[in-house]
């Protein structure tokens, strides 16, 4: 109990260390390039962080008419002191106690509540304004969560599905603009002459915005409108005659969206469009709007989402309806909740940003409430994403507001709410956020405000697009530009150009300002999803198709509402634009004002909306409804912060949902056991302090390592009005520091333990722990690592079981290289292609990375002797000689031999026997593979000796030993890994030596390796010291390829069988390194296996100086390390091989090899100079023995291995689990 309690007493002072929330210290830098510890000074130096929200909130409260906000405040108001939450609770009137409450037993926190039955969800809702329809409140999870496909957001009775997944699109004023008055598209011009007409960039017009803002207005659109093409419907646009771009019979192919079914047949009955989104914010571009999709992204652990490695999007490996382009597997794409997730780079970083945000406050949530399940946690975290994307939505469309000159837009800016004061003209105590659901504001005709097929159209800003953008590292140089147009459907490429860099790039540049055009490479691409492209064309017919009005028609409707804001109708085609050849455009191509399509009017408009930098037009029908729609949406986060004042009070309050739970929390008391206030921490969390005006900022640093940006990414850096904020992450400790800091928690310890030795053992451990640990959390730009104990590092771990220590380092970071610091060197495993490349770059050279060096740091010199390491000679005749097609021909006959002498000499089944069971099979495969490798490289004299096949399988053992030694020795003690290899060679000296003076007077006809080594090597000790290393080389590889391959295909029930039927006119002579027919299947098997039995890191280099990592400049490998590739976990990715990465699939490569030394594929090694040069020479032994094995005797397993239980790892060799097995003779 002592050692208990003296350790939890000293884990606060470590564990404050580690924990820190918002709102937290930043530093403001200079510039972005400045060290934040040298040149930082605290954002909030003297003072705390003003909290907007109860300033906003005491305004209120003081200006309330009706009495309803002042209620529950003391006074009736909130006084001036009053700075925090926990503070305010203190200023809360409770009423008196009521008389039949005085012994009512306190409410402990809740566990996971009751599902209340329909008569208790229609309490909670009996104000709601409407009758609630039964199909919602019977069931809890259609009114306490979102449901996946937006249903019983709206739950009028009869009305449940608006606002869901396939419902119609609504339209702002019920406009049906179709030709024929119901289905036939609208006529009007050339859609691309309209297009080379209006929307050609002429010039690129500064606007004051980072393409961020393109981000989040692709992604927010995404959310809430997704419209599938029909298959049969389509209009083709031939270009204009003027054409400059395009050939002139070129046409334009684009297709008509679908229609509900049913539709379109009348003009009491026009052509609908459904939306297939859920028209809310609830970020379904994240979660799906399906229930097969967001299942398919769910990880059903802790309520996480699917990653792929990196915590990236997880790959479409579960064949989702993915968007991609010809050529494209979407497979290869990353899977999104939306079709168009990997539409460009731009977006995808704002979509794993979200991702990852969304996993990150799982922790937080388990970690506050460890009695939720997986699926509490996420339905509750989904409704909390909402939220915050809901702030962040005010956050954006703040940047829309005009802050300076006498055009401003009015204070107050940051609630959320000037837009509609602008619009409606009222006053900011009229029009805020403290208002009841459903609010009359956001309704039209009894029915919420919902994504209308006008802003589908409209409220896509495509001038904002940017032909590339930049690559910057964490010094903030570019790295390269990047093309938007060519990000599309690259999915690999977003990886290794990197999160963080893509990024820095996009928050250090700026847009093209309204009227600026739309980019070429965007409104005239030469192919997307295979074909010609114009984005403004596609506009301009998808508004015509699905019967939208024209500007004029649209805003007579507008205006008849008597808006503040009124757009005058354009009488004139002068009326549309001040510009000469706009004007004259227009005339050339309608012939009434009336006609002009909705997007060209809005394209020409040159008035702003009053306090902002939008044309008037676009706003009202974008932002307008954007804002609108997130107000009527019952989630909203501005209701749930208002229902423990509005519609009950903070003394007697039920939560209507599980954001209400969220951000109240239960604060029972004798006489109110219903009291809740609200929860300081989620308040944090979604930045409420200041309207959410931070959470970009905190988006891009909380989820990447980005650590230091300007303070709104939105706008570009300006060191007065948006300067660069850095988190807070501490400089290299002071150790001194640190001791005196330990020292303090030892001295308490004893205070409060005196005589305890536990006590001050304990103290003393936690202060060599603590000091280790903080040395090493700051690497000064190096990958993290696993470091393990003093001097061994993790090397006892790695030995017994590398792959275990190799997925821990995977699961603890989410980046593409971290390190296992071993005894003599830290191994820095590498996953980026474009790390890999960076290998094989230098590969010519090895002036960064060496081979050679790495091998000396595994005790190769010992295994191979100094002097044959220093030359590489074995290395060199092998690949001198077993990459001739002739001699690999020579070589198949000598094993074929081999194989069958080995089977008449120990055969699995003696006289006449019929069959035979073993507990396993692998003692028998390495004699097996022994005397076939010693036949093929010491020839036909002393090959077979008992001695020596024993002795090479001894040497095979203690020099894979001795590698494995050499990650748990320091340097100075390698000698001893050495030690039981000299006695090897000795022994194999003894047999080999007089058969090398043998050969030399008499040669070998068959093809052997000795054949090569006696014209090199004068001297016979040294000739049968150099085929003591070359059995080491190719018994390491096939002990685990050769066993593998046999043991997989016995392991499926029917596949020996397949197998030999696809080998009945196979010859010897049919083998090569290319591939033939007659033995495509057990050379698709024989990949299959080498792919699976990769060992868990390798190939590897020594890092000869230090070398920032391609993949994220900011990190560097030290010279004297390692670099390590994996093909355990390279060849598992889904990513590459599919969502059955790690399965065994005989048939893999039956249409085509592996892609041998590319980045998915080094089993061999990468394509460089050093990839092994006996890999045909290997893969043709395997087929043989193998098919000499199942032609002679069929296998029956004990029982079937699942590809988990196949291998045992060790830091040396891949070796498998024993099985038993019955062995019958074939006839």
């Amino acid at each position: 109990m002592r050692l208990l309690e003296a350790l939890i007493l000293a884990l606060p002072p470590i564990a404050a260390t580690a924990s820190t929330h918002w709102p937290y210290q930043r530093y403001v830098i200079p510039d972005i390039t400045s060290d934040p510890h040298k040149h930082g000074k605290l954002e909030f130096a003297d003072s705390e962080p003003p909290n907007h929200f109860i300033e906003w909130l005491r305004s209120a409260v003081k200006s309330d008419q009706s009495g309803t906000l002042r209620q529950p405040f003391k006074d009736d108001k909130i006084p001036r002191h009053v700075r925090s939450f926990e503070e305010l609770w203190d200023h809360i009137q409770l009423p008196e106690a009521p008389d039949n409450a005085t012994h009512r037993p306190i409410f402990t926190h809740p566990t996971f509540p009751i599902p209340p039955t329909n008569r208790e969800a229609l309490s909670i809702f009996a104000d709601i304004g409407y009758p609630v329809d039964p199909l919602c409140t019977s069931d809890k999870t259609k009114w306490f969560y979102r449901t996946v496909d937006g249903s019983c957001n709206w739950m009028e009775t009869g009305n449940t599905t608006y606002g869901q997944l396939g419902a119609k699109r609504s339209r702002d004023y019920n406009q049906y603009s179709y030709q024929d008055g119901y289905n036939e598209p609208r006529d009007g011009p050339n859609p691309r002459a309209v297009s080379n007409a209006f929307f050609k960039r002429k010039q690129r017009l500064y606007y004051e915005h980072t393409p961020l803002l393109l981000g989040l207005i692709e992604f927010i659109m995404h959310d809430v409108t997704y419209s599938e093409d029909s298959t049969t419907e389509y209009i083709d646009v031939p270009v204009p005659p003027d054409e400059d771009t395009f050939p002139k019979n070129t046409t334009f192919r684009v297709w008509r969206t679908e229609r509900v079914p049913g539709t379109g047949t009348s003009p009491s009955n026009p052509r609908e469009n459904a939306n297939q989104a859920s028209t809310w914010l609830d970020v379904s571009s994240l979660y799906g709007s399906s229930t097969e999709v967001s299942r398919a992204l769910r990880s059903f652990e802790k309520g996480k989402l699917l990653t792929s490695q990196g915590s990236f999007l997880p790959f479409n490996t579960m064949g989702l309806p993915m968007r991609t382009r010809p050529g494209v597997d979407p497979k290869s794409l990353f899977a999104g909740g939306d079709p168009r997730t990997n539409e460009d780079w731009i977006m995808l970083a704002v979509h794993t940003l979200l991702l990852r945000d969304h996993n990150r406050m799982c922790d937080l949530l388990a970690k506050q409430h460890p009695e939720y399940d997986d699926e509490r946690i996420y339905q509750t975290v989904r409704l909390a994403m909402a939220a915050k994307f809901a702030l962040i939505a005010n956050s954006y469309q703040m940047a829309y507001w005009q802050t300076t000159g006498t055009d401003a837009m009015p204070w107050p800016r940051d609630d959320g709410f000037p837009l509609y004061r602008q619009m409606y003209g009222e006053n900011a105590l009229e029009i805020n956020p403290a208002h009841l659901y459903p609010w009359p504001l956001v309704t039209k005709g009894g029915k919420p405000m919902v994504a209308s097929a006008e802003m589908a159209v409209v409220y896509r800003f495509h001038e904002f697009i940017i032909a590339s953008f930049p690559l910057k590292d964490a010094k903030n140089s570019t790295i390269r530009e990047k093309s938007t147009f060519e990000s599309a459907f690259d999915s690999k490429g977003f990886i290794e150009a990197g999160l963080e860099n893509i990024l820095r790039g996009i928050v250090a540049t700026d847009i093209p300002n309204f009227k600026s055009g739309v980019d070429e490479a965007f409104r005239s691409a030469g192919k997307y999803r295979g074909s010609p492209f114009d984005i403004v064309t596609w506009s301009i017919v998808h508004e015509r198709e699905q019967g939208l009005p024209t500007f004029n028609e649209y805003f007579r409707a507008y205006n008849s509402y008597d808006p503040a804001v009124v757009i005058p109708i354009r009488e004139r085609f002068e009326d549309f634009s001040s510009d000469p050849e706009m004007v004259a455009n227009l005339k050339r191509l309608y012939t009434h004002p009336d006609e002009v399509d909705l997007v060209v009017g809005c394209q020409l408009e040159e008035t702003n909306f009053p306090g902002t930098t939008v044309p008037s037009s676009a706003l009202i029908i974008s932002l307008f409804s954007l804002f609108g729609l997130g107000n009527s949406d019952r989630f909203s986060v501005g209701y749930s912060i208002m229902r423990c004042i509005l519609v009950d009070k903070p003394w007697d309050c039920t939560p209507s949902n599980a954001l209400d739970e969220l951000f109240w929390d239960p604060k029972p008391t004798e006489h109110f056991p219903k009291a809740r206030w609200l929860n300081t921490f989620w308040l944090n969390e979604l930045d409420f302090q200041a309207h959410g005006t931070n959470l970009l900022w905190r988006l891009i640093t909380e989820n990447s390592d980005v650590d230091c940006l300007q303070k709104n990414p939105l706008f570009p850096y300006d060191p007065e009005t948006n300067p660069i904020l850095c988190s807070l992450s501490p400089a290299s400790p002071n150790v001194p520091e640190l001791i005196l800091t330990a020292i303090e928690v030892i001295l308490t310890l004893y205070k409060e333990h005196q005589g305890s030795f536990v006590s001050f053992l304990v103290g003393l451990i936690t202060l060599v722990v603590w000091i280790v640990y903080q040395l090493r959390t700051h690497p000064n730009g190096l990958p993290p690592a696993l470091y393990g104990w003093p001097i061994v590092g993790v090397a006892l771990q790695f030995k017994s079981g590398p792959n275990r220590l190799l997925l821990k380092g995977m699961r603890k970071w989410t980046k593409d290289v971290f390190g296992l610091k071993l005894a003599n060197q830290i191994q820095y495993v590498v996953t980026s292609p474009a790390d890999m490349q960076a290998i094989v770059d230098d590969s010519q050279y090895e002036v960064k990375f060496s081979l050679h060096e790495f091998m000396r740091s595994i005790n190769s010199d010992l295994i191979t002797g100094k002097t044959n390491f220093e030359t590489d000679l074995h290395t060199r005749l092998m690949r001198n000689n077993l990459l001739d097609s002739e001699t690999l021909a020579g070589f198949a006959e000598t094993a074929a031999l081999a194989c069958d002498l080995f089977h008449s000499r120990e055969p699995l089944l003696e006289g006449n026997e019929k069959e035979k069971h073993y507990d396993d099979l692998i003692d028998y495969l390495n004699r097996y593979i022994i005397f076939v490798m010693s036949r093929c490289l010491v020839g036909p004299d002393s090959f077979d000796d008992e001695g020596l096949l024993k002795t090479f399988l001894k040497f095979n053992d203690d020099a894979i030993n001795a590698m494995g030694l050499a990650s748990l020795l320091p340097s100075p003690l390698r000698f001893v890994a050495g030690l039981s290899i000299q006695k090897d060679y000795k022994a194999i000296e003894r047999v080999l030596v007089p058969a090398v003076g043998r050969r030399r007077s008499q040669q070998s006809s068959d093809v052997n390796f000795l054949n090569f080594i006696l014209p090199v090597i004068d001297n016979d000790k040294d000739a049968a010291d150099m085929l003591a290393i070359v059995v080491f080389g190719g018994l390491t590889n096939l002990q685990a390829t050769m066993s593998s391959t046999f043991l997989d295909i016995i392991n499926q029930p029917g596949l020996q069988e397949r197998i030999l039927d696809s080998l009945g006119g196979a010859a010897i002579g049919d083998l090569s390194s290319n591939r033939s027919s007659s033995w495509a299947s057990l050379r698709s098997a024989a990949f299959e296996s080498l792919r699976l039995s990769g060992p868990v890191t390798g190939p590897a280099r020594a890092v000869m100086e230090d070398v920032h990592l391609p993949s994220d400049p900011s990190r560097h490998l030290p010279k004297g390390q390692a670099i390590a590739l994996t093909a355990y976990y390279l060849h598992r990715q889904p990513s590459v091989w599919g969502a059955d990465a790690d399965k065994y699939r005989w048939d893999r490569f039956m249409k085509e090899d592996p892609p041998i030394g590319s980045d998915k594929f080094v089993s061999w090694g990468l394509n460089t100079p050093h990839i092994c040069p006996g890999r045909w020479f290997a893969l043709q032994s395997i087929q043989i023995m193998v098919k000499a094995l199942l032609e002679k005797y069929e296998f029956v397993q004990d029982r079937e291995l699942s590809d988990g239980e196949k291998y045992r790892y060790s830091s040396g060799s891949v070796l498998r689990n024993p099985v038993g097995v019955k062995v019958l003779r074939r006839s």
